[in-house]
């Protein structure tokens, strides 16, 4: 058998191989090193290269704390499964619950048709009528949810300025890019049909008459809209794994000295959400000028020509055959509006909240009385006191949400990932492997803490483009923590720059699953990408650090670390379920 052969063989199951000699590589770092230090090391190598390699899926390496720790002796096994469901995992239950609501009444179409309608259909302000929607979208529901559904729409418009490409004079971006045709496949219809099969049912026939002007055009709105949707993500707690993995972590943190970490839904709003509208921004004037060109980002006109409007016809349209608003989009829209006034009003930054009457509630329990609301609210008008125009019997009014459907639709893996993350530094933290790592990290500090920042984002955000960001924030964050705390440096100014820096992945099709999506659609190349994604992974980290310097310093104190973390990190044994574990 030729050597070719067998490394062709060796390919096909690589997965397993990885599998299997990842813990015997690993093996001396746990058998020649006695300290439980290294037998966590041990443990925090197996998963890293697992979730890197994805060897495993990301979800069944979540669960392998279970089993690693509690063998190798680092921490009782009451003690990691405790990881699993805290109180950020109840605020995720919550929040994936109501997105799944959003998307089944299809409120999010409704919401980015409109958005559409009202910027105007000139590339660049189509362009952020794009991006506007997914952004508001992505910090509510699934980034992936978002992207998949803006990709029908960004079709069809697509498809109704193409024609004009294939007769008028390439060199003039304005006719090029803008003119119409009809075409008699609506949204829905080709939301039913896979990325594959749409793509050779709509775009084989004439894409390969498309000017340059008109294939830069497709480039940047498509990608456009997974941008959005990465960017999106950052601007609330509830819009990406990494951002609740970055609060089930810092408030593990923080109760081992006695303290809250202050991370809540209105914390992250005031510290994330404006670096995430500043991102967006440079964004869509980095696309728009990157893809349409100087000539036509500057063109300016009162006028629409007849493309612009067949394009509001096209979207009207569209629109129309959403019906009016329903009954049930109305229930969805005030249950919106309840559950994030209960989440603002708790703690506001000024006067006293309805979190000081009830010390004990959190955000968790507000996302969750929300969400049971929802499962017994009408989903339409009920038939009592003669509410119901119509006659007709009704045995049973649906509600909102019904079990069945979260059971099909909820990302159950996403729970395990976050209990996994939470377990993995709750072990990191008893064990003393992050204080270890945190030392020998401490030569940064010879570095200004903005610098330093600046650095270790930069690093993360290259590396979160091949890795997965929960993965990554899940190894990162505990480490970094005690980095911050070895160098005097409240954890919180690390921990929140590593937590969001993990969503600026923008030059790779695999870095997210929006970029995936997009890339699918057919009119990307992996050069495109790398192009447009390197000056984007620029312009946000050097946002987050203005942000992590500036606001988000005066809100948070960042400046100072608080004295509890100097005057109780000199304990020397770790004691849990009334067992001693010596550091």
């Amino acid at each position: 058998m030729s050597p070719r052969r067998v490394l062709k063989d060796l390919w096909v199951v690589k997965k397993t191989l990885i599998i299997l000699l990842t813990p015997l590589v690993f093996l001396p770092l746990g058998l020649q090193v006695e300290s439980r230090e290294a037998r966590c090391a041990y443990g925090l190598a197996i998963m890293a290269v697992y979730w890197i390699t994805e060897s495993l899926p990301l979800s069944a390496t979540a669960l392998l704390p279970v089993v690693l720790f509690p063998m190798m002796g680092v921490l009782p096994v009451k003690a990691v499964c405790r990881n699993y469901m805290k109180d950020t995992s109840m605020f995720g239950l919550g929040c994936l619950s109501f997105a799944i609501a959003v998307e089944e009444w299809n409120l999010h179409k409704r919401i980015a048709l409109k958005t559409l309608l009202l910027m105007g259909s000139h590339p660049k302000w189509l362009m952020l009528g794009f991006m506007l929607p997914t952004w508001f979208l992505s910090m509510w529901v699934n980034n992936t949810s978002a992207t998949a559904m803006m990709i029908p729409i960004v079709d069809a418009v697509l498809v109704q300025l193409r024609s004009s490409n294939h007769t008028s004079d390439p060199d003039n971006d304005e006719t090029t890019t803008l003119t119409l045709s009809q075409h008699d496949t609506s949204i829905s219809e080709r939301e039913k049909l896979p990325n594959q099969k749409l793509q050779k049912s709509m775009y084989d026939d004439g894409r390969e008459k498309d000017s340059h002007s008109f294939r830069r055009l497709c480039k940047g709105i498509t990608l456009c809209v997974a941008y959005a949707a990465n960017i999106g993500g950052t601007g609330s707690l509830s819009g990406t794994s990494p951002n609740l993995i970055m609060k089930g972590q810092a408030d593990i943190l923080f109760e081992e000295y006695g303290l809250e970490s202050g991370v809540t839904f209105t914390s992250w709003m005031i510290f994330a959400l404006p670096g995430s509208a500043l991102c967006l921004i440079c964004a869509w004037l980095w696309l728009s000028f990157f893809f349409l060109g100087k000539r036509n980002w500057f063109q300016w006109r009162c006028r629409s020509t007849e493309a612009e409007s067949g394009v509001q016809s096209t979207l009207k349209q569209q629109y129309k055959e959403l019906g009016p608003l329903s009954f049930a989009e109305v229930g969805v829209i005030g249950h919106f509006l309840l559950l994030v006034l209960l989440w603002l009003s708790r703690k506001p930054p000024v006067v006293t909240g309805w979190g000081a009457y009830f010390p004990y509630v959190g955000d968790s329990a507000a996302a969750i009385l929300v969400c049971v609301s929802m499962y017994f609210f009408p989903a339409h008008r009920p038939r009592v006191f003669g509410l119901r125009k119509d006659q007709e019997a009704v045995q049973s009014v649906p509600s909102l949400l019904n079990w069945s459907t979260v059971q099909r639709k909820y990302p159950w893996g996403i729970l395990l990932l976050l209990g996994g993350g939470f377990a993995l530094a709750d072990v990191c933290e008893k064990s003393g492997l992050s204080r270890w790592i945190g030392g020998e990290l401490s030569a940064l500090g010879s570095l200004e803490p903005w610098l330093m920042n600046l650095l270790l984002t930069l690093l993360i955000a290259l590396c979160t483009e091949i890795t997965s960001n929960a993965a990554t924030a899940a190894l990162l964050l505990p480490i970094l923590a005690q980095l911050a705390m070895n160098l005097s440096i409240n954890p919180l100014y690390l921990m929140f720059s590593c937590a969001i820096c993990t969503s600026f992945a923008f030059m790779l099709p695999v870095a997210t699953p929006p970029n995936a999506i997009v890339f699918s659609n057919g009119h990307l190349e992996v050069k495109d990408m790398i192009q447009a994604g390197s000056v984007m992974n620029i312009l946000c980290v050097a946002v987050l650090n203005v942000a992590a310097n500036t606001w988000g310093t005066a809100y948070f104190n960042l400046g100072v670390m608080p004295v509890e973390f100097s005057t109780n990190s000199t304990a020397v044994d770790v004691v849990v379920d009334n067992v001693t574990l010596p550091n």
